[in-house]
């Protein structure tokens, strides 16, 4: 669902000069959330979401589940165009039910549970760690 801070995300994404791959295919993520698509998109709130060492995180309340987060690298071998890559995110990562990815959510130093690549032993620029 298109909020303010989704919005915002955006704006702040779209604004960047020459963007990478990775800022590519978060950017076009976080339009599909906000405008649609075949599953349940319009459930989801996203809250952040930022691009950190060549890996997108998105954290968002998770249709019919608890607020997580999602991290994904920067490319898919399957998928050539990184905006195709972004709305397929969306639209089957994101805007899905967790399912039973909920019970092998991997929680970071704050609590927040996170799925997606491989996060254990991963040290963020800004200091978190997932264990």
């Amino acid at each position: 669902m298109m909020t303010p801070r989704l919005q915002s995300l955006i704006e702040t994404f779209d604004a960047i000069p020459h963007p990478d791959w990775v800022t590519i295919v978060l950017t076009s993520c976080l339009k599909r959330l906000g405008s649609g698509g075949p599953t349940a998109w319009e459930c989801v709130e996203v809250f952040d979401a930022w691009v950190d060492k060549g890996a997108m995180f998105i954290v968002y309340t998770s249709p019919w589940g608890p607020t997580v987060g999602l991290m994904r690298g920067a490319e898919d071998p399957d998928c050539e165009d990184p905006v195709e890559q972004g709305q397929n995110i969306a639209d089957f990562d994101v805007a899905e039910p967790l399912g039973t990815y909920i019970d092998r959510l991997t929680f970071d130093a704050n609590g927040l549970g996170w799925w997606g690549d491989p996060l254990v032993g991963t040290v963020l620029e800004n200091g978190s760690a997932f264990f």
